[in-house]
């Protein structure tokens, strides 16, 4: 595989010529000298060295072999692009350039616009290709449409940086795919169409080996990030304002979610399940929850963390440890192990999971909450948590058992707060030091 990826600066950002003359510096001995071409879309006056041009995107990926570089200037191109060749690496205006800062001037922008296709706007079916520097929009039509869709198995390796991904049914679709990148990128309103899979930046269904990293979100009304049945998934760093919920998360396996910072959740109108910043599902094995700054919810989201009942009870998240996070100014519940009364038994949503070391505060009714009903939500750790200033309990637990703490059936330690049921589960003190 030939893959020219561009080498940011320490600024981690430059712009359009910048990123040209990276390319021209490796074509500097003449395209005929490289095993692969650089086609450019339209005819590019700063690069002497393509291959050829092309009026379309589409004309050139079907023109391009494997390894080849499509490069495309400034403008906005109405069509669907589909891949099917391996290892291409597809150029916009922006390449280089996080998606995130200074991106304001659309006349800088390679605009992919999908409206009126019938399809996602790029459509990837190949494995190792790369999407950097473009605006991405307008696809909308079809279930699971979305600005960038990658097709299954065959779809894996790709990287997906640098792009600003708007108004489509939903940004990024990895569906089956692995090994995938995404980062540097901005999603922004993806909410565009009707039905139950509309209005997330990353909807992930069966992808493993997933990094989502250094993104922003904002305005897309479901959730910023949903994964469903993936494994080894690694989200972090990234920031949501105005979303939906910031992640809903459903039977999963080892998925990292630290040190991310999101607020004003739940501010738009709700079309997705998820009744909490971060949605912990059905089904998740060894998840970690870990060093993240959430901040307001309101509408729907009326928790901060929640193991939730929202998309069904067929199985309890085990292995989940929330550590370290700072949950402030729910409207409901900072942290809530839900129940499932619906059913016959009661249902818990997790066991064998662990709380420590989260500052919970200012929550409309627990700081922390586990939902017992009886014996369910069980051996669960729960430890040098600080739970203060909630306006109901700080610490509560309705479950019950022998010879756990204060005859529930999970273990509290040296947690503070000053109001708890049964009393003493939390005690009044100074804040630790995490």
């Amino acid at each position: 595989m030939n893959r020219l990826r561009i080498t940011l600066n320490d600024g981690r950002r430059f712009v359009y010529p910048a990123a040209m003359a990276a390319v021209l510096v490796l074509l500097a001995g003449g395209a005929n000298a490289l095993a692969y071409g650089v086609h450019c879309v339209p005819k590019l006056s700063v690069n002497a060295s393509c291959t050829d041009y092309y009026t379309t995107i589409s004309a050139a990926v079907t023109a391009a072999s494997s390894g080849d570089i499509i490069v495309v200037g400034p403008g906005k191109y109405n069509e669907s692009v589909t891949i099917n060749t391996d290892s291409l690496s597809l150029f916009g205006a922006q390449a280089g350039n996080d998606a995130r800062v200074g991106r304001q001037n659309q006349a800088k922008e390679s605009i992919v616009d999908g409206t009126g296709t019938a399809k996602s706007t790029i459509v990837i079916n190949a494995p190792f290709v790369a999407i950097d520097g473009f605006t991405v929009q307008g696809g909308t039509v079809g279930a699971l449409a979305g600005g960038i869709y990658l097709t299954g198995a065959d779809a894996y390796g790709a990287e997906v940086l640098n792009n600003i991904i708007q108004n489509n049914s939903n940004g990024v679709c990895p569906m089956g795919s692995s090994e995938l990148v995404i980062e540097h990128n901005l999603f922004r309103n993806n909410n565009v169409g009707t039905g139950s899979y509309v209005g997330y930046g990353i909807y992930a269904y069966d992808a493993g080996t997933l990094g989502i990293t250094d993104n922003e979100f904002t305005g897309n009304q479901a959730a910023a990030v949903y994964v469903d049945t993936c494994e080894f998934v690694v989200i972090t760093n990234n920031s949501s304002c105005k979303d939906g919920a910031f992640v809903s998360i459903l039977s999963t396996s080892n998925l990292d979610f630290s040190h991310n910072q999101g607020i004003n959740f739940g501010a738009k109108p709700l079309l997705g399940l998820a009744d909490a910043a971060v949605s912990i599902g059905y089904g998740n094995q060894n998840l970690a929850i870990s060093d993240n700054s959430l901040e307001e919810g309101e509408g729907s989201i009326s928790h901060g963390v929640a193991f939730t009942t929202a998309f069904g009870t067929s199985a309890d998240s085990e292995g989940v440890v929330v550590k370290n996070n700072t949950i402030v100014g729910f409207k409901g519940n900072g942290i809530v192990a839900e129940t499932d009364t619906t059913v016959s038994p009661t249902l818990g949503m997790t066991r064998y999971s662990s709380i420590v070391g989260n500052e919970v505060r200012d929550n409309g009714l627990d700081g922390i909450s586990i939902k017992g009903a009886d014996v369910y939500n069980t051996n669960i750790s729960l430890f040098d948590n600080e739970a203060e200033g909630n306006h109901v309990f700080d610490c509560q637990d309705t479950s019950t058992g022998t010879g756990y703490t204060l005859g529930t059936h999970n273990t509290w330690f040296n947690n503070i707060g000053n109001l708890s049921s049964p009393n003493g589960l939390c005690t009044p003190g100074r804040g630790h030091d995490h």
